[in-house]
């Protein structure tokens, strides 16, 4: 049996909502979810949507019924009204988030799904939170992940993540760029079974940087990364300009985009296949996967959520974890 932990995100956004919506079902999956959170809310926000779940506490069980909603109870002690959210349980949204990544990593789990968490309101709550990657990355004692976005047509991986554009160049290194590259390639040979994949690198700033007349990032960081890692037999392409690279260009087959940062590359994927992209981060001593969009708290509660993405999540999870 294979069983995914499902950290659900924010309880007062739509993470309990697309949870109830795409594993409410009796059909089996291929995988049991197994959520973390307060049971009590699961029950009320079901009676919310209208949505029928029979609510089973899992307590470690190796074999679970597929017409269950399995919750591995975290008692929040506080009342959630959809929409209204409050930094005053963003400890408890961490606690919940840690303990799936150590249960998935002891095993338990065979891999992890995470809904939408708001990090404006957990930095609020006192914690110092850029995203889930730099959390999976710290818990699990790995030196160095990657953020990648997938759907059916794109592959987008990130050299740097949620960090403000000021500070984008400074984060970009030879070798930096170097172990990104390695790790993008090093995934998509193991858990895709891509051979040599065809990797297209795009540049920093506007035109790859023109020769340096546009900034030197491109000429005198990016390109020998990429020169020194062709002559190793990586299969690279770039750097190139942002704004022509995805095209698609006859005799060219591309595998996967590495941007330099989040908003290079990811409103083409969300354009294209917003609902069905899910992310992946990349590196981990095991599988994690989550949704592509945030907290929506004026859709909490009120049935009008998409769980499309949630359940991509979840295949791709399953996927990986068949692929190793």
């Amino acid at each position: 049996m294979i069983k995914l932990a499902v950290s659900p995100g924010d309880p007062a956004g739509i993470g309990p909502d697309i949870c109830i919506k795409a594993f409410s079902s009796e059909e089996d999956l291929g995988f049991t979810p197994v959520i973390f959170g307060d049971m009590e809310l699961f029950q009320e926000r079901a009676e919310n949507l209208r949505c029928p779940i029979k609510i089973k506490e899992y307590k470690g069980q190796k074999q679970l019924d597929s017409d269950s909603f399995w919750i591995s109870s975290y008692p929040l002690n506080k009342k959630i009204e959809p929409g209204r959210p409050d930094p005053s349980y963003a400890g408890y949204l961490l606690t919940i988030l840690k303990e799936a990544v150590v249960r998935t990593i002891n095993k338990e789990f065979s891999g992890l799904v995470t809904g939408p968490l708001n990090k404006e309101l957990i930095n609020k709550g006192g914690i110092n939170f850029q995203g889930h990657t730099e959390v999976l990355a710290r818990l699990s004692n790995t030196p160095k992940v990657l953020m990648m976005l997938t759907s059916k047509t794109l592959k987008v991986a990130l050299v740097t993540t949620h960090v403000p554009l000021s500070k984008v160049s400074d984060l970009i290194s030879y070798e930096h760029i170097c172990d990104c590259i390695r790790i993008l390639r090093k995934d998509l040979e193991s858990k895709w079974g891509y051979d040599n994949p065809c990797i297209k690198v795009l540049g920093l700033n506007p035109h790859a940087g023109d020769g340096g007349y546009l900034g030197k990032e491109d000429l005198e960081i990016i390109t020998p990364a990429i020169k020194y890692l062709q002559a190793e037999g990586f299969n690279l392409i770039g750097p190139v300009s942002a704004d022509t690279a995805f095209f698609k260009k006859e005799k060219q087959k591309v595998d996967a985009f590495l941007a330099m940062y989040h908003d290079q590359g990811l409103p083409v994927i969300k354009t294209s296949g917003f609902g069905e992209a899910v992310n992946v981060t990349l590196g981990l001593p095991f599988i994690r996967t989550s949704v592509d969009h945030g907290t929506a708290y004026d859709m909490a509660g009120k049935n009008k959520v998409d769980e499309s993405s949630l359940i991509e999540a979840s295949l791709l999870a399953l996927k990986l974890i068949k692929n190793i």
